[in-house]
């Protein structure tokens, strides 16, 4: 665990910040350049990424300060200190996804398909960002004796290494979106499968988790936000296959 990149005085860069920063700067770049296929011009491609970036952030940030509420309480000042880490993925998605349809509709361009190109490079950003989680010690599991286990100096014991877990499975996801979407398929249909996949890999590795407080049904609040996503992909899924086929 190394999360200091560098320090001078009191001003410290995190790989944290560095490997989100990366993972967003890679999305941004393959999204452009997907966009220019489609025919978007740079500049309505740019501000497609501009309000889906911004709006991402805040809503990653809201999410995070609510899943550590406990915390946040008891000190209201680290809310706005994002540079110390601390952006949930599911906000961001989620209101990315708002400031993308708001730009994409101010464009005039096909929200649906738009979506698409977002959804088939997100997956290799967040991969490129849980490497920064490892390095900063952030989303670490519970104790665990598995060969693999990592020991961070923080805690006493060795825990899960659900960073790795997170990685590779975006990895895996990023792979298969990106195949797919280059076959014909239906438009917002990759949306979809990115959902379900998204959340069934956040529902399944947050169980080994060790930093999260269960609610009283014994769930993870990041859980229920994989649960909805996944639910969200499956009733696309649905419409697309389903309800549109029958009105055809």
């Amino acid at each position: 665990m190394h999360p200091e990149c560098f320090r001078i005085g009191s001003f410290v860069i995190y790989w944290y910040g560095i490997f989100v920063a990366l993972g967003v700067i890679v999305c941004c770049f393959l999204f452009q350049r997907t966009a220019r296929n489609n025919g978007y011009p740079d500049d309505v491609s740019g501000r497609i990424i501009f309000y889906t970036i911004v709006s991402g952030i805040i809503g990653a940030r809201i999410v995070h300060v609510f899943s550590y509420y406990h915390y946040y309480f008891r000190n209201p000042i680290e809310i706005i200190m994002i540079r110390n880490g601390g952006l949930a993925i599911q906000g961001g998605i989620l209101f990315g996804i708002l400031g993308l349809v708001y730009s994409a509709k101010q464009a005039k361009v096909n929200i649906l398909r738009t979506l698409d190109m977002v959804a088939s490079v997100v997956p290799l950003g967040q991969a490129i960002g849980r490497i920064g989680c490892l390095l900063h010690g952030c989303c670490y599991g519970r104790q665990s004796n598995h060969w693999f286990a990592l020991k961070f100096p923080f805690l006493e014991a060795k825990v899960e290494p659900t960073q790795i877990y997170y990685f590779v499975g975006d990895i895996i996801i990023f792979f298969f979106l990106y195949l797919f979407s280059r076959d014909k398929h239906h438009d917002g249909e990759t949306t979809a499968w990115y959902f379900i996949f998204f959340g069934s890999l956040r529902y399944w590795v947050d169980q080994f988790r060790g930093d999260l407080i269960a609610n009283s049904y014994g769930y993870y609040p990041t859980q229920i936000y994989g649960i909805i996503c996944f639910l969200i992909g499956a009733f696309w899924i649905f419409r697309i296959f389903f309800v549109r086929q029958k009105t055809i």
